[in-house]
């Protein structure tokens, strides 16, 4: 059930989380949706060992996965030889780790919300979530698994849009009341556009979603991780083969990404080159 407190978890808890984060609720919520993707490991390992031990992927465990970031940040802030090991998560952990920090950090209502890509290059099912912070007409909505924020309009048939870090984002509100949202990175060559269809998720709601990701996903069943460094993006990618390709990506002066990196025979080779350059190591 959504109540006004869905996302709560113990408050020490997330204080101390919200500090090895390095984040204050004075900062506000665009500024930890950027912080997140620069502090936690975006991507599949985590969703792909649930899958492999017959287990619902990580999503609505809002204690257990607060209290995991937290360790990971804490040994990671000892700068461990060979990197500090961490999973890569999905959305959907981002989602309920933003929310509960709003909820801890008292910045007003925040929901998770269910969303459905829609863009021309979607599969039939490829499911995302975001953060909506703030009642009203006009709430911010976050993606914290992509780094950014936008204000949505209260107007049918308008857009804003906003460029953060390595992220654009566009939020559309349509005739109908409902909305879009459009997020890229900015080595993508398009973007990905998602249409709401659950507005007010709860814990459960989260938990069923993550169970259908499962076997219906946009994201292919392979290891893939991303971590965001001072405007540049950190990437590992498996390959169906079995090979695997590390890459930092760099918006250049010009505008262009300059992409820098190098197939690798194994994932654990680019596992190795990527925590060489971020001091995270992808379990």
């Amino acid at each position: 059930m959504v109540t006004a407190r869905t996302w709560q978890i113990d408050l020490g808890l997330a204080a101390d989380l919200a500090a090895a984060l390095g984040w204050s609720p004075d900062q506000g919520a665009a500024a930890l949706a950027v912080l997140l993707p620069e502090r936690v490991p975006c991507g599949s390992t985590a969703k792909l060992a649930a899958m492999a031990r017959g287990e619902v992927p990580p999503g609505s465990d809002a204690d257990g996965l607060a209290r995991a970031v937290l360790d990971h940040q804490l040994v990671w802030a000892g700068r461990p030889e060979g990197g500090a090991p961490s999973p890569a998560w999905s959305c959907w952990v981002f989602t309920t780790l933003m929310a509960s920090l709003i909820d801890w950090g008292d910045l007003g209502p925040v929901q998770v919300v269910g969303l459905r890509r829609v863009d021309e290059r979607a599969p039939i099912v490829d499911f995302h979530a975001a953060v909506a912070v703030g009642d009203g007409p006009s709430p911010l909505i976050c993606d914290p698994y992509f780094g950014t924020a936008v204000e949505l309009p209260a107007e049918p048939g308008t857009a804003n849009a906003t460029v953060l870090g390595p992220a654009t984002a566009t939020a559309q509100r349509d005739p109908d009341g409902a909305w879009h949202l459009d997020a890229q990175l900015a080595e993508w060559s398009q973007s990905s556009r998602y249409r709401v269809v659950g507005p007010w998720l709860d814990r459960g709601d989260v938990r069923a979603f993550c169970a259908v990701s499962a076997t219906h996903s946009g994201v292919p069943a392979r290891s893939f991780a991303r971590l965001h460094l001072d405007g540049r993006v950190a990437t590992a990618v498996a390959h169906l083969d079995g090979s695997a390709r590390a890459e930092l990506l760099e918006r250049g002066d010009d505008g262009q990404v300059v992409r820098t990196g190098e197939e690798h025979a194994t994932w654990a080779e680019a596992v190795d080159v990527f925590a060489g350059w971020t001091g995270v190591r992808i379990i």
